[in-house]
């Protein structure tokens, strides 16, 4: 008896759509390229239960005829190209004729248009692909399209949706970044009856006007405003980029955005040229903001790699990657006021550049930042209670005796004729790290109300991502709200006193308990080794003598007092017989 057969209709159409459409996120992609695709200068969005229970796109474009409101929903229906030749001359989003088919496959779908020039608009309702009626509609400009139940007939695929507020995320973040890559056209977005986003056309003034505009909206204004512009064109490739100064980085990638010909791209070697132009600034766990907007001939890039259309290949990758490192290399070197003698493409690398200075306040140890009374993440209030000293490590010296600090950065002690450096700042971070994690794993972090909130402005899908983890921020010590378009922290853990490690710590956290390559336990690790490093004592900050003996004292009592989180070392130790050794000498002097 035969085993292979032939699968129904049906059921390939469902299993196709999941190449296509795997979350209320690519929906919307899908239907806000078509939007684009038909000229539309005005798209409205407002979705309902995160996009499960309602999509509504509405647009002022084309719209379309009758006819093609019913065969826009067939397989490989589309309008944008006629044989495979057209791919070399691409200029839409959409090619493939595959998306409406997949939407209407796994949801209900409504479509209204009225194609332009016409007095009668035209109305075609679907239910898991199948047609269910058409009919006459009122002329309203444009097409509005209603996406609901989706996944309605796979349930097992809606199961593997995620909360309300990633979806939210999700959803926001492709408005975004369709807004970035298209100023001249308005947006807004409506999620549960309550507006989220609106970005007004900004079709006025050169292009890069228009994208720094965009930019604050969507970036924020404090950001937007400080990023440095980067053009350059070769070979009929253009770029137009918005890039963070070298002493801006921030603590998270999510503000990176790159747009190819309009389109929302993931693409490895466009990242590495980033990366290296600012490889002389950068620290680690340090990444710039960006948005790259790259012009490319249709013949030299090949977007038919994926059904998404997210992942893209270039004909001319080394070309590109130069073009990008050269041009964002000299606009942050020109700004930092630094000669910007670049090699020629394809000889050598990039010139080494200084290391930016970054001045610090005079500051007394973090770990004492609040001395009032304060309560713990999980309830009640507290007074402040001295740590419980550990056993001390039998390796340290018992006898010291402290000489000072050098270069404000390292502590100085004599022990026993020997020498002992200690890092300050490494080790307050080991000490800060040990007691914090202790506290988070005890469900007891202590707390410390903020008397004025401190406002963070952050894009509304980074918004959305981190309101969504409010309960897990509790639990180490940080209130956060919605405030405006983007959020405000009320309360925070009692090792910080600078708003500017605040909202650096909310970039840290984004990155580090948002990413799904971490294990839960990594990203915890690494976010209290990101609160403890704000929180320390810096580099280049006075210490008084007591002050430093203390900071030995608390590292003799933690548990690995021999790096920092990050896996820097915390002292060097130079013992009698090392230091007689470096002068070359038969053996240490006697004491």
């Amino acid at each position: 008896m035969p085993v292979v057969r032939l699968l129904p209709p049906d059921v390939v159409s469902r299993i196709a759509a999941g190449e296509v459409i795997d979350r209320p996120a690519s929906v919307l992609k899908e239907l806000i390229e078509n939007s684009l695709d038909a000229g539309a200068a005005r798209i409205a969005v407002e979705t309902l239960g995160a996009g499960r229970e309602l999509l509504r796109i509405a647009d002022d474009g084309r719209g379309m005829e009758p006819a093609d409101c019913r065969s826009a929903f067939e397989r490989h229906a589309t309008s944008k190209i006629a044989d495979f030749s057209d791919l070399d001359s691409l200029c839409t989003f959409g090619f493939r004729g595959e998306a409406l088919f997949a939407v209407a496959a796994v949801s209900k779908v409504t479509l209204t248009s009225r194609a332009a020039g016409s007095r009668k608009g035209w109305r075609v309702e679907l239910r898991g692909g199948r047609l269910v009626s058409e009919r006459e509609a009122p002329p309203s400009e444009g097409t509005v399209i209603e996406v609901r139940d989706l996944f309605f007939n796979t349930p097992a695929r809606a199961k593997f949706l995620k909360s309300d507020a990633s979806e939210r995320s999700h959803l926001a973040r492709v408005v975004e970044e369709a807004a970035l890559a298209n100023p001249g056209v308005s947006f807004s977005l409506k999620s549960e009856g309550r507006g989220v986003l609106r970005f007004d056309s900004h079709a006025a003034g050169g292009a890069a006007e228009a994208l720094r505009l965009r930019a604050c909206e969507v970036l924020g204004p404090e950001l937007g405003r400080g990023m440095l512009a980067a053009e350059a064109k070769t070979d009929g490739v253009e770029l137009l980029a918005l890039l963070s100064a070298a002493d801006s980085l921030q603590a998270t990638r999510s503000l990176q955005y790159v747009l190819v010909n309009r389109r929302p791209v993931a693409n490895r070697t466009v990242q590495q040229a980033l990366y290296r132009a600012y490889e002389p600034f950068r620290a680690k766990n340090r990444h710039p903001a960006a948005v790259l907007c790259l012009t490319v001939p249709p013949d030299q890039v090949d977007v038919n790699v994926h059904p998404t259309k997210r992942e893209v290949r270039f004909r001319k990758e080394q070309a590109l990657y130069e073009l990008i490192a050269r041009a964002a290399s000299r606009t942050l070197l020109t700004a930092k006021g630094i000669p910007t003698l670049l090699p020629q493409a394809g000889r050598g690398s990039l010139p080494p550049a200084r290391q930016p200075e970054f001045p610090a306040p005079r500051l007394h140890e973090a770990a004492h930042a609040y001395a009032p009374a304060f309560h713990t993440a999980s309830g009640g209030a507290r007074p402040a209670a001295p740590e419980r000293p550990r056993e001390e490590a039998g390796w340290f010296p018992q006898s010291l005796r402290y000489l000072g600090q050098i270069e404000r950065s390292y502590l100085a002690f004599e022990n026993d004729g020997g020498l002992l450096v200690v890092d300050q700042h490494a080790a307050q971070e080991r000490v800060l790290f040990e007691k914090y994690l202790g506290q988070i794993l005890s469900g007891e972090v202590p707390v410390q109300d903020l008397l004025l909130p401190i406002p963070v402005e952050l894009p509304a899908s980074a918004v959305h991502s981190l309101l969504g983890l409010r309960k897990r921020l509790k639990k180490i010590g940080f209130s956060v709200e919605p405030f405006g378009k983007s959020l405000q922290v009320l309360s925070v853990p009692a090792v910080f006193q600078k708003s500017a490690d605040v909202k650096d710590v909310v970039h840290g956290l984004l990155e580090g308990l948002l990413s799904p390559a971490a294990a839960a336990a990594d990203a915890r690790y690494d976010a209290t080794a990101t609160i403890a490093c704000k929180a320390s004592v810096k580099a280049h900050d006075s210490l008084s003598p007591a002050e430093a003996v203390e900071l030995l004292a608390s590292l003799r009592r933690c548990a690995d007092p021999s790096c920092c989180p990050h896996g820097r070392p915390t002292m060097l130790n130079l013992d009698r017989a090392e230091l007689a050794r470096r002068f070359k000498r038969s053996g240490a002097p006697p004491l």
